[in-house]
């Protein structure tokens, strides 16, 4: 499976006539004890994501997206350590934290 970067948008709300003002479109819910958020489009599509990138498929369920995120598998694994790759990769002031931390290390 192959990680996928997700769009970031703010949230998307469209205007109804009737009874209701306005629907929420996109919804964002975190797995607890886990980086990963599941997304639900119009509660129809789900998928999981960790930060900006998306790390399963469209699903029906966000019960079958949670079950997936919870396999903790080598593709799942290697998924959140190519996804952390690239946020250290984006963020020049993450590598030099910890580069100050490993020098503070050495000399204790």
């Amino acid at each position: 499976m192959k990680t996928q970067t997700t769009e970031s948008t703010p949230m998307n709300v469209k205007e109804v006539n009737n009874s209701k003002s306005s629907e929420e479109l996109v919804k964002r819910e975190s797995v607890k004890d886990s980086p990963f958020t599941i997304i639900s489009l119009e509660d129809k599509e789900h998928f999981g994501v960790m930060g900006e990138y998306r790390v399963t498929e469209t699903m029906n369920s966000k019960g079958e997206v949670e079950d997936e995120l919870r396999r903790i598998t080598w593709n799942r694994i290697i998924q959140v350590i190519m996804v952390l790759d690239e946020i250290k990769a984006k963020d020049k002031t993450f590598k030099q934290a910890i580069e100050k931390q490993l020098k503070n290390k050495k000399k204790n």
